[in-house]
């Protein structure tokens, strides 16, 4: 950033310093007025110079960064989160009512996720309420397993009287 600038002082100088010459070598009149006229132009460009090289993407973040301050940033963060995670929770949910109804069960089915080291929130527990005989229940376990990842210890199943 420092050398930036160092170079942009730089050249508005040097352009400053060619115009004063131009100015003072060239005869009094019409070419004096045109040497002005064109050294002016120069200095101009050498002044807006830095405009033209402006980064882009480096003005937007540095703009979005002063809209949201870090704090702001944080919570949209954490909030972002939350979301992801309860679209695991959601999606997770959906498919294992898929597949019991594949095996010919209605249930209703609550999945608990947990964040992972990696950060990536996982399926972790599930909670499956509905009238499911003992060889579905198998089946589907096998399937939760397989599928998702979550052991048999992890798996819940309530009736609708809730045991």
């Amino acid at each position: 950033m420092l050398e930036g600038m160092q170079s942009w002082v730089y050249r508005v100088v040097c352009a400053a310093m060619l115009t004063a010459a131009a100015g003072s070598l060239t005869p009094p009149g019409t070419v004096r007025r045109l040497g002005q006229l064109t050294g002016s132009l120069v200095l101009l460009l050498a002044l807006l110079s830095p405009l033209v090289s402006v980064d882009g993407e480096a003005l937007a973040r540095a703009m979005s960064e002063y809209h949201f301050p870090e704090t702001r940033t944080e919570e949209l963060g954490e909030a972002n989160e939350a979301l992801f995670q309860s679209l695991i929770e959601e999606e997770s949910g959906t498919y294992i009512s898929e597949q019991a109804a594949e095996l010919g069960a209605a249930c209703t089915v609550t999945v608990e996720t947990r964040v992972q080291d990696d950060g990536y929130p996982v399926p972790w527990a599930v909670t499956i309420t509905g009238d499911l005989d003992e060889a579905t229940r198998q089946r589907l376990t096998r399937r939760i397993e397989a599928e998702l990842a979550i052991p048999a210890e992890r798996q819940t199943y309530r009736t609708e009287e809730g045991t």
